[in-house]
């Protein structure tokens, strides 16, 4: 997955392989650098919390993401027990520490936060900044807080004189149909419709959902196929593998669709929208093609 966590506790002595207990610091945050890689950027930053109180402790963290959908919190393995967004980044509220892991006076424990921007690679490198670490205890509230910035390795390797990065707002998708309408193998008189989905530009995103306006009576979204269980309903999530695209990225699937009470009904029309979502959600830069037309009548030669 894009997101991994380990903590591991140990003593702030001399022991301790990281500076985090050094000079009384209660957090310690390494640096953010986003490698190119096959797609998009990835990169991981380190972050040691250590109790600098004469109590044993119990901790939480609140982490600002620097890059807009960067931090992927599917894979923690700690509890996240709150999640909002300010200025258009995700806050993520979750336990370093629970009722059966405190910390002593001068233990440390250590995560390691993994991070990925899907966006286009640059040759030049690029920096965003508004990111931060917040630390608390149980004792004490906030204990310490640290900015968090990305900064973006270039393609020829470079950090020298980072330029902003611009990340888009506003999703781009569209939607197109990718053939004619069979019959879903397997019985029941269910019915294939194939489409394919397509994504530009690099707004921040969890996934994309397509829905069915003006079903004619009897009919429902089955499943998707590729996909994994019933749906029953107009809507369904787009079963991209990774939740995601890449700009430029395409995934291709088919809605699976019951038929209607009254089989003349297949010659209605249906609009099926594609939408991304992200919080909040925003318009997207061009509404048009984010809805296909089609009818429920099998082909042919289906």
């Amino acid at each position: 997955m894009l997101l991994g966590l380990t903590a591991t506790v140990a003593s702030a002595g001399p022991a301790l392989a990281t500076p985090a207990g050094a000079g009384g610091r209660t957090l310690s945050v390494g640096k953010l650098i986003l490698q190119p890689t096959e797609r998009g950027y990835r990169g991981s930053v380190p972050v040691t919390v250590t109790n600098t109180g004469r109590t044993t402790d119990y901790f939480h963290y609140k982490l600002r993401e620097p890059v807009p959908g960067a931090f992927d919190s599917s894979d923690l393995n700690c509890d996240m027990f709150d999640m909002r967004v300010e200025a258009n980044r995700r806050v993520f509220n979750c336990a370093l520490t629970n009722n059966s892991v405190a910390l002593a006076p001068g233990e440390s424990i250590r995560n390691v936060l993994d991070f990925q921007v899907l966006t286009n690679l640059r040759n030049y490198p690029m920096r965003m900044t508004g990111g931060w670490v917040e630390v608390y205890s149980t004792e004490r509230g906030l204990v310490s807080r640290t900015s968090l910035d990305a900064l973006f390795r270039s393609t020829n390797g470079s950090l020298h004189r980072p330029r902003p990065y611009l990340q888009d707002v506003r999703p781009d998708a569209s939607i197109e149909l990718d053939g004619p309408v069979t019959v879903f193998p397997g019985g029941e008189g269910n019915l294939r419709v194939p489409v394919t989905i397509r994504y530009r530009g690099d707004a921040p995103h969890n996934s994309f959902t397509v829905r069915a306006n003006s079903l004619p009576e009897g009919s429902v979204f089955w499943h998707t196929d590729p996909g994994s269980g019933p749906v029953g309903s107009d809507g369904a999530l787009v079963p991209v593998p990774q939740l995601q695209l890449m700009p430029g990225e395409e995934y291709s699937f088919a809605l699976v669709i019951s038929p209607p009470t009254d089989p003349a009904d297949v010659s209605k029309l249906i609009d099926i929208e594609v939408t991304t979502s992200w919080f909040p959600q925003a318009p997207d830069v061009d509404p048009s093609d984010n809805v296909v037309q089609t009818t429920l009548a099998v082909a042919a030669n289906g």
